[in-house]
């Protein structure tokens, strides 16, 4: 089941006693660390915790989890775990076993959570799976405007649509799941279910700790989740990873990235520097309540797609890219083909959804603050704040704020005037922001919803719909008790009392200005 358990069993205090285990931890910044925390993380029995108290905690290898433990620290600012070499930091993995696939002969349909398949005999419970089916021309293609995502899904990204879940029961040839499914699959396009993993990694997390890259290489992640459901990062602060801060893949589901914090990196070109990625068909994670700062791609979503996930209420501040005068975006999807996932309550300065590697489609933008703002970083080409481009379609973007009082752009041009110092909010249905004149795709606005959004040019809202009443949320039932006594729902555009010169702030905006900022070179000093 999803959600965080308290654990409350510690196993061993790794500056004590590793039971099982000659090895100590020393925590001094200088003796290598690596075989004591993998030795305290090997012998740790599932449902209890490894605790690193206060300490520096030199690292030569990477950390993997790979059953049902909790690796706590003592909190952020005194358990820190530093990397020398150019490798992952912790890995949090389930073991692969894909490859055996069977079809689907019926039950594919949204909303269902039971399927019939012809094969059933290579399929346990408690495997996580992945149905998929051939790309129907009308929506879907692996092919982008750099190229072809042979590896966006199974046949050389000819299933590049799909997504993963659980076994839960089997009975025959009859499969249920742990949820439904989130599209609406058809017969004409072949759907298939494969195996991912049968010894699927579940109920592991990572908390309390901060981690940092010492590394003078390029590929060392932080936090890499794979093959695993049900598995966490709570309160982790991530500083200067090279590659990406936490990479969620390989038919991740149903995982949570919750009250971190993720901010600087040494490489700002393409596939480095990011804070989460999620890519590889994985499900239903959540990003919650983060802080994402000075990063190359702060919340991508891509490289094979993704489909049913929620980035939820985190402050994105200042992206950079190796162009330095581009405006890369803060949340974006990025290869073929993302669907249905839910971006609610964040603030951060652009949104993309880009045609770089394929398609996307029925994404949902919900209450954001999107300002068309990179703070930190001057930046004058691609002055967009939520773009739109081809290939991306039924696009839904209701409740949104667009800009800020004396913004000085438009709120759309058509045709599209260029790149270059030329702000505007909107940018729909073009194959991206360095392409002038109209849009190259009218599918992308044929399909699109935009309505009940705030946009600053003219202090107005606009309406495209006659329904004008807007829920607070998508997926929260109530207020959460972590908002505390911030106003609920932060952004309401929609109701009297708006005041676009007073913005309400979300948690991690406020937790973002009361904490201290490490700086690099060419980092501004707050």
């Amino acid at each position: 089941m999803k959600g965080i358990p308290n654990r409350t069993v510690v196993f061993c205090n790794v500056k004590v006693t590793i039971p099982g285990s000659v090895l100590v931890a020393k925590g001094d910044g200088v003796r290598d660390d690596t075989a004591a925390l993998q030795a305290a993380i090997n012998t740790c029995p599932a449902g209890q915790v490894v605790y690193i108290p206060q300490g520096t905690y030199r690292i030569s290898g990477t950390l993997r989890v790979g059953k049902g433990i909790v690796v706590r620290g003592a909190d952020p600012s005194n358990t820190k775990i530093i990397q020398y070499a150019n490798a992952d930091i912790f890995d949090l993995y389930g073991t692969s076993e894909y490859g055996v696939m069977t079809t689907v002969t019926s039950g594919y349909s949204k909303g269902s959570d039971t399927i019939v398949v012809a094969d059933p005999a290579n399929f346990s419970v408690g495997a996580l799976v992945l149905i998929d089916q051939l790309n129907d021309p009308s929506l879907v293609t692996q092919i982008g405007i750099e190229g072809s995502c042979t590896w966006c899904g199974y046949e050389r990204g000819d299933r590049a649509m799909g997504e993963t879940l659980l076994i839960k029961e089997k009975n025959g040839n009859t499969l249920k799941f742990n949820r439904p499914l989130c599209y609406n699959y058809e017969a004409a396009y072949k759907p298939h279910l494969t195996r991912m993993s049968t010894t699927t990694l579940t109920h592991a997390g990572v908390e309390d700790l901060n981690i940092e890259s010492a590394s003078t290489g390029t590929d060392g992640g932080g936090f890499s989740m794979a093959y695993c459901a049900y598995c966490w990062l709570k309160n982790v602060e991530s500083y200067n990873i090279p590659y990406k801060h936490v990479e969620i893949k390989w038919a991740a589901c149903g995982n949570e990235v919750r009250d971190s914090y993720f901010h600087h990196t040494k490489n700002f070109d393409g596939d480095h520097g990011y804070g989460v990625n999620i890519n590889s068909h994985s499900t239903d994670n959540l990003i919650e309540n983060n802080i994402f700062y000075y990063l190359h791609a702060p919340v991508a979503i891509g490289s094979g797609g993704g489909a049913g996930n929620v980035i939820g209420y985190n402050y994105i501040e200042r992206s950079e890219h190796y162009q330095p005068k581009w405006f890369i975006s803060h949340i974006a999807t990025h290869g073929a083909h993302t669907y249905m996932n839910l971006f609610e309550g964040n603030v951060l300065g652009k949104v993309g959804l880009d045609p770089t590697w394929g398609s996307g489609s029925h994404q949902v933008f919900f209450r954001n603050r999107i300002t068309g703002v990179n703070t930190g970083t001057v930046v004058t080409q691609d002055l967009v704040a939520v773009e739109i481009c081809s290939l991306n379609y039924f696009i839904t973007i209701v409740g949104n704020i667009l800009g800020y009082p004396g913004y000085r752009g438009q709120v759309e041009q058509n045709p599209y005037k260029g790149f270059e110092n030329n702000p505007v909010l909107w940018l729909i249905g073009h194959p991206g922001a360095i392409k002038k004149g109209p849009p190259s795709d009218a599918k992308v606005a044929e399909t699109l919803l935009r309505t009940g959004n705030w946009e600053s040019p003219n202090n107005a809202v606009q309406w495209a719909t006659s329904v004008r009443t807007i829920p607070d949320s998508l997926y929260l039932a109530s207020k959460p008790s972590w908002f505390g006594s911030l106003a609920w729902p932060p952004f309401t555009p929609e109701r009297p009392g708006f005041d676009p010169n007073n913005f309400n702030k979300i948690p991690a905006q406020v937790r973002f200005g009361n904490t201290p900022k490490v700086g690099l070179s060419g980092d501004p000093t707050y």
